[in-house]
């Protein structure tokens, strides 16, 4: 059996307890925590740092809010080996933030987008494109039914986005790109309710197919960044 480096220090530094979050990062990075592993007692942790029951509670509090550790009273406590679905992530929060500043959040959907579309094109299945095609075809049928529940026609759009992400295979991919384009949600939905013809979304999502399925990485590139020209100019972005 492999011995494993103590993750754990002694702490001398004055800012405690942002150092023992640190520290727990690190040793999660390193691989010397892993997910689900159980974590020495609240004694064992308190000698192993070097501080008080009250600091170490404390940063153990915080790293319980960030949904790095599950603290079951009785048990123990441990790493999280799957993330909450209703945590808000410090990045998710720091993005929504800065979610006056138009541009900036376009760009970054952009740039995620692109790559993982690109991800996609080498990595999609058969079954993969089956999901896109139909993700699509629930998209332009819901508008050619002229129904206008925009919220639905958001939802059906970002299926469409989803489907995409999935077919990247790549679990830190998908991760990183729903949450991005989660938060356009109500962007999205902005756009779609301003947009006077939505044919154009419609034409978007076909053009990323054909660049999908070019597997070339400047169609691909392009397919996106004329797939977001309509949601750029509803919520009132200049090109």
């Amino acid at each position: 059996m492999t011995t494993k480096t103590n993750p754990f220090q002694t702490l001398k530094r004055p800012n405690v307890v942002e150092d023992i979050i640190e520290i727990f990062k690190q040793a999660i990075i390193r691989g010397d925590l892993e997910p689900g592993q159980r974590l020495p007692s609240e004694v064992e942790l308190g000698e192993q740092f070097g501080v008080g029951r009250g600091t170490l509670r404390e940063a153990m509090k915080k790293l319980e809010a960030m949904g790095v550790v599950n603290i079951q009273r009785g048990d123990g406590t441990y790493i999280v080996d799957q993330p909450s679905p209703t945590l808000l992530n410090p990045l998710v929060f720091a993005i929504m933030l800065e979610a006056g500043k138009g541009i900036e959040l376009l760009e970054l959907r952009s740039l995620i987008e692109v790559g993982y579309c690109h991800l996609a094109a080498q990595k999609a299945t058969d079954e993969d494109w089956k999901r896109i095609e139909e993700a699509q075809k629930a998209f332009e049928s819901y508008i050619r039914s002229r129904q206008r529940n925009v919220d639905q026609l958001t939802k059906l759009d970002l299926g469409f986005h989803f489907a995409i992400i999935e077919a990247t295979h790549n679990p830190l991919v998908i991760k990183i790109a729903y949450t991005v384009e989660e938060l356009f949600f109500a962007s999205i939905r902005t756009a779609l309710t301003q947009l006077e013809d939505l044919n154009l979304p419609i034409e978007g999502h076909r053009g990323i197919i054909r660049g999908l399925r070019t597997g070339d990485p400047e169609t691909i590139r392009q397919a996106v960044v004329d797939s977001l020209a309509h949601w750029r100019k509803g919520v009132g972005i200049d090109q």
